[in-house]
Parts: structure tokens; sequence; C-alpha cells
């Protein structure tokens, strides 16, 4: 079960996403991401063998890209860093979908990258 819910705010007040850690009964801390779009938010969860503390240390305010962008009008894609913590990074894969109808989906992923950080906008070896 979790407690003990903390939101992580984003030094730009426009991003209109929702960021969170909460601890876990086995000491780890999940991260969840609610991205907002157009179409129905997306909930994205991350359970991370971290304490809660770690994460809401490594959570710099912003999201760093490590990827270029792609963006044709119709997708938008990128890869970007979340968080470095000391065994590894959490990165954020953003897709962003234009819809027939002119609505916007998403379809991200959070995923952890162990033994890399994000450094100057690269993954490199820890």
């Amino acid at each position: 079960m979790n407690q003990y819910i903390n939101v992580l705010t984003w030094d730009d007040s426009n991003i209109p996403h929702r960021l969170w850690v909460e601890k876990c009964d086995n000491g780890g801390a999940r991260l969840c991401l609610k991205v907002i779009k157009d179409v129905e938010p997306e909930i994205l969860y991350l359970d991370l063998l971290v304490s809660q503390q770690q994460v809401i240390g490594a959570w710099q305010g912003k999201a760093s890209p490590i990827s270029d962008e792609f963006n044709d009008g119709k997708l938008y894609s990128q890869v970007r860093s979340l968080l470095n913590l000391p065994q590894g990074c959490v990165i954020w894969a953003v897709n962003h979908i234009q819809m027939p109808n002119g609505l916007k989906m998403s379809a991200d992923k959070l995923a952890f990258i162990p033994e890399m950080k994000q450094e100057h906008g690269l993954l490199v070896a820890i």
C-alpha cells in the first residue's frame, strides 16, 4: 500500500502535467506522472528501489531533453530525463499525437535506465 503522497512542482507553471511521488511500504518509491492532453489524461507509474526522499531530492523542477525532438504537426516525440539517481536515471519518452478531430492525446512512457545519468543533454555512464 502506498502512502505519503508528495507533489513535485515544475519550474514552469504553464506545464499542466502533474508529477508526484508516493512512499511504498517496502521503503521504495513510486513516481507518478499524469500527462494532461485534450483526450483522456494518461497516468504513468514507475516503481523505484530508492527512497521517496531520494526521488524528491533528485527532482530539479524540469525535464531535460536527451534526444532531438521530432514534430511533423501530427506527431511530437522526444526523450527527456526527469531524475538522476545514484543508481541510474529516470527518462520520460514523450509521444503526443494529433487525432483526426484535431485533439491531442499522449502515448508516453516512464523508464529507469540503470548505471546511466543525464549530463549536458546526453545519457552517459555513471
